[in-house]
Order: C-alpha cells, then sequence, then structure tokens
C-alpha cells in the first residue's frame, strides 16, 4: 500500500514548522540582513552596470555656442556575471516504535521538522556569517587592534571608528550611504557600557558618561543608527554546536564576536526576467532564492524508520567587496 509520503511529499505543515525553529529564531539575522533576490530559474545572469557612467565626464563641458554640437560624454562598458542556487538540505529519522511508544507531548514529526529546520538555518546563518566577517572575502580591512583603541578598554571609541569606516565605506560605493551595520556579540556588549556611547543618553550628572550605567542593547541600538546614520543594526548573539557527534560538546558564535561589518545590503529594487536575468542597484552581497524553504516526512522501504527533511534552494552572493568594510579584533 502506498505510505503517507506518495500522497504528500512536501508536508505544509511542516515546512512552517521548519521556518520556526528553536532557540527563538530572533537570534538568527541572516535572513535580515541580506536582501532577497527571487529567482524564476536556478541559474541566473547578474547584470552590472558601470558606475563611471552615472559620475559625468570631466572631459567634456557643457555649455555650448548657438549653433553648434553638443559635446558628447563617454561610455563604459557594462559587464555580467552568473551564479546558480544551490541546494541545501537535511534529514532526520525516528523508529515508528518510537513514534507509537513516546510520552512526550506533540508529533514526534514535528520535533524533526523544528530540529531539521534549526539545523539548516544555523547553516545558512554560519555561510552569510563566514563571508561578511571575513577579510577572505575582500572586504577593505580595518584592524582596529592596530590603529586605534579596542573598545573594551579605556579611551576606545567605537562611535568614530565606525564614523571613519562609514566615511570609507560611502566613498568606496561611489557617494552610495551604507545601510547596515553588522556587529559581533562581545562587540556589541562592549559598545553598550562604552563610556562614548553612553554619553549620547543622558549627561554627566547621571553618571552616564563617569561609566555608573550600561546601555540596553535598544538604547544602544538606537545610539548607533542615530549617530552612525545606518537605518539597519544588528548584532550577532546565535551560537552552535561546534563539536562533531561523539566529542564532548563545545558551542561556539556563529559570527565572529569581534568585528564588525558596514555597508550596502539594502534597496536592491531588483528586476528580474522571466529568463534569469537580474538587473539591481548596487548592493555588497544579496541572497538569490529560487525555492524557499520546504519540508517533508517519508517512510523506509521496510516501513522501520520515519524521515523527515527540509530543504531549500538558494545562494548568498558577494556582488562588490567595494560596497563594504570589515573592522576586526575590535576587542
Amino acid at each position: 500500500m502506498p505510505g503517507y509520503s506518495s500522497f504528500h511529499p512536501v508536508d505544509e505543515i511542516l515546512s512552517s514548522l521548519a521556518l520556526s525553529a528553536v532557540p527563538s529564531d530572533n537570534q538568527l539575522i541572516a535572513d535580515q540582513v541580506l536582501e532577497p533576490i527571487n529567482i524564476p530559474e536556478r541559474s541566473f545572469t547578474l547584470l552590472i552596470e558601470n558606475t563611471r557612467n552615472f559620475m559625468g565626464d570631466a572631459s567634456k563641458g557643457a555649455l555650448r555656442a548657438p549653433g553648434t554640437p553638443r559635446e558628447q560624454i563617454a561610455s563604459f562598458a557594462r559587464t555580467n556575471t552568473t551564479g546558480k542556487a544551490n541546494i541545501y538540505g537535511l534529514e532526520d529519522s525516528i523508529p515508528m516504535e518510537d513514534i507509537r511508544d513516546s510520552q512526550f507531548p506533540g508529533s514526534e514529526e514535528e520535533r524533526l521538522a523544528r530540529k531539521v529546520g534549526r539545523a539548516l538555518k544555523i547553516k545558512k546563518e554560519k555561510r552569510v556569517g563566514d563571508l561578511l566577517f571575513s577579510a577572505g572575502t575582500g572586504w577593505n580591512t580595518t584592524n582596529i587592534g592596530v590603529v586605534s583603541t579596542a573598545w573594551n578598554v579605556a579611551g576606545g571609541e567605537p562611535l568614530t571608528d565606525l564614523q571613519e569606516a562609514y566615511d570609507r565605506a560611502f566613498a568606496g560605493a561611489h557617494g552610495i550611504p551604507p545601510d547596515t551595520l553588522v556587529i559581533g556579540y562581545n562587540a556589541f556588549r562592549a559598545i553598550c557600557r562604552n563610556p562614548e556611547v553612553r554619553s549620547y543618553v543622558g549627561s554627566t550628572a547621571n553618571g552616564l558618561a563617569a561609566g555608573n550605567q550600561i546601555l540596553t542593547h535598544e538604547a544602544a541600538l538606537q545610539v548607533l543608527r542615530d549617530v552612525i546614520g545606518v537605518p539597519n543594526v544588528f548584532f550577532a548573539p546565535a551560537r552552535y554546536e561546534s563539536a562533531v557527534p561523539g566529542a564532548a560538546s563545545s558551542e561556539s558564535f556563529i559570527w565572529n564576536n569581534e568585528s564588525a561589518w558596514i555597508g550596502i545590503l539594502r534597496g536592491s529594487d531588483a528586476i528580474v526576467s522571466s529568463t534569469g536575468a537580474v538587473k539591481l542597484m548596487p548592493l555588497a552581497m544579496a541572497d538569490f532564492q529560487f525555492e524557499p524553504t520546504k519540508a517533508g516526512q517519508y517512510d523506509s522501504l521496510d516501513l522501520v524508520n520515519r524521515f523527515v527533511w527540509a530543504e531549500e534552494s538558494c545562494t548568498e552572493k558577494v556582488l562588490d567587496t567595494n560596497f563594504g568594510e570589515l573592522l576586526t579584533n575590535t576587542l
């Protein structure tokens, strides 16, 4: 007799559970940081405009005498690059006997969907964190420990360092202001305690600048938005199990907790054709999505185990390393 999976290859209930896994998904920021670009085909072509076409022509004058022709400004060739959405999928299984004998509340299949969905999200978070927080990606990189003072010691000035990084990212993006700031967890906690940051909330009369108060996360985020001038500010608290099965448990931060990144990640205003050609506004990096997360279940041929799986098809692609700056060794 055909099994359940013959009629329900994709389970919408399990798909929704895979999207809402525990611990709190508020800690996972990859989907909020990157602009999602939906593509109609797995393979796509990204059309890249040459910014010099829109920066004027210093060799030409606009003044024209009566009866004389207008001067023609220079043009620069546009380029393109290709990409392909990867397939990411994980699964887990449980014996049929355990499903029948389980005394835990709730469905065992739903528990596995949450477990697999969480693992899939952590994989994505790690991919994005490794790209944004790695000097090897090609970002303009500033070592705070070398050129400035660490943010967690006396004299550290994270707002000054971030303002200078903003200016460099602004220049690298041809005058387009950065819109996103991502900060590692320990670096962000140091910002909450930093006198320069606290001085923007209250005054020395209530001890803020003297070091008698620590800002809440939201208060520190608001200071960063207001002073740095970046609307999208995130800190990265998510952790993952970094030890392989069989070894002693060892948890680590997914994002490097002493780094920060500032640049352009939002406002793509993408135009996508039915053939997979993509044109968008300047971005440092984007998430090209072919199929959203889906989940389902199937039984083994011998009907001994039930498998629950989750899968997505996407690729996180770096588009222009000039549109972002990485700050390392902030502590």
